[in-house]
């Protein structure tokens, strides 16, 4: 074991949850989020096993990403999900990437810089029905819509819109679809040419409304979780993520011991205690203090104490032989034990993608191909 903490990505896995994706979703293309660092699978590495596996599309959420994958040699097409700020215009257009807009001022700045390059970028225009957050007014759909058809400088590629509801059976979810499909029918009886149509994330996609659209956007389906859904397990999709580290020491402690900061975490017992290489800084959360649990031998071992900056501190007095240098498994199977990070997010108060988007930048990205 070279890394104090890592993480081991099963590209595998990413390839068959993609064809399981592909296959519900029908005739639809399929366009891969890979935004956040691939929720901390890595982006690049992710990008190239969902494309082998069949996606069509790429979407990230700022340009830094969608350049990173260009850099790469990632020639796919790549749509910019959220909203560009002026900085960001000449460089996306400049490489080849999609963007959306929710204004006519922005689809203005975009027309007229895309006209100084000589460039005419795909767009996809973002119609808020529900989200409350990025997006035009449903009222305002068709007068964008048009002006982006219009333009000389620009191709109208999509449109899309952003489901709110966690629970994808949510009454709200149907209500923004079918107000959606309304903006999309009376563009076409306008002559507006709109080539995808997009709405449903990875909940919509697996447990929604049986889906009309011809592009799916899935986030965390890709990566084996599909938050906010009781059938998880269900879907055949597999986690591709495993966090470890390793045990640096062990202490031997008396009955009324404390330990970690705040000695919120007293020893009951004569108790031996494991200190794990990893801590907040790494992504492992200060609210599982006292609550999170490893595998350490195939056994779990509960944290004991707060998490610190660089280490955690686990009981491992009921697991035998534990010696320096045995994995520590914090997200992932180990022999016949798992500990998923939806359990985790759970302990810690949160949802699995903060977890998942909140490793550090020590832990190193290990791709099992």
């Amino acid at each position: 074991m070279e890394h104090r903490a890592w993480t081991e990505i099963n590209l595998a896995a990413i390839a068959r949850n993609v064809r399981l994706i592909r296959k519900q979703a029908g005739a639809a293309h399929v366009l891969v989020v890979v935004k956040a660092d691939a929720y901390g699978h890595g982006a690049v590495e992710t990008a190239r096993a969902v494309i082998d596996a069949g996606a069509a599309f790429l979407g990230v959420g700022d340009s830094g990403e969608a350049i990173e994958l260009r850099t790469a040699g990632i020639t796919s097409p790549i749509l910019v999900l959220g909203s560009l700020i002026p900085g960001e215009i000449e460089p996306v257009i400049t490489h080849d990437i999609a963007v959306t807009v929710h204004s006519s001022q922005k689809i203005q700045t975009l027309a007229q810089i895309a006209k100084a390059l000589k460039k005419r970028p795909r767009v996809h225009l973002k119609i808020d029905t529900g989200m409350g957050r990025l997006g035009a007014l449903p009222s305002r759909a068709l007068e964008l819509l048009t002006q982006i058809a219009e333009s000389d400088a620009l191709e109208l590629e999509g449109i899309s819109t952003h489901l709110a509801a966690v629970d994808a059976d949510n009454p709200q979810t149907r209500q923004q679809i079918e107000l959606f499909a309304q903006i999309i029918k009376e563009a076409e009886e306008r002559g507006i040419r709109i080539p995808y149509r997009h709405a449903e994330n990875s909940l919509a996609l697996f447990h929604g409304p049986e889906g009309t659209l011809n592009l799916v956007r899935p986030g965390g389906a890709v990566y084996g979780i599909l938050h906010g859904s009781p059938r998880e397990n269900d879907t055949g999709l597999e986690p591709a993520l495993t966090l470890k580290s390793q045990v640096v020491f062990l202490k031997d402690l008396p009955e009324g011991a404390s330990i970690g900061y705040a000695r919120t975490f007293t020893t009951a017992r004569a108790t031996r205690i494991a200190i794990l290489a990893i801590g907040y800084n790494d992504g492992y959360r200060f609210a599982l203090a006292n609550r999170g649990e490893v595998l350490i031998r195939g056994k779990r071992a509960r944290v004991a104490g707060r998490v610190s900056m660089d280490y955690t501190t686990v009981d491992v007095t009921d697991i035998p032989d534990v010696t320096v240098g045995d994995e520590a498994v914090l997200i992932g199977r180990q022999e016949s034990e798992r500990i998923s990070a939806g359990e985790l997010a759970v302990a810690a108060g949160t949802i699995p993608y903060e977890i998942l988007c909140g490793l550090g930048k020590r832990v190193r990205r290990v791709y099992l191909k």
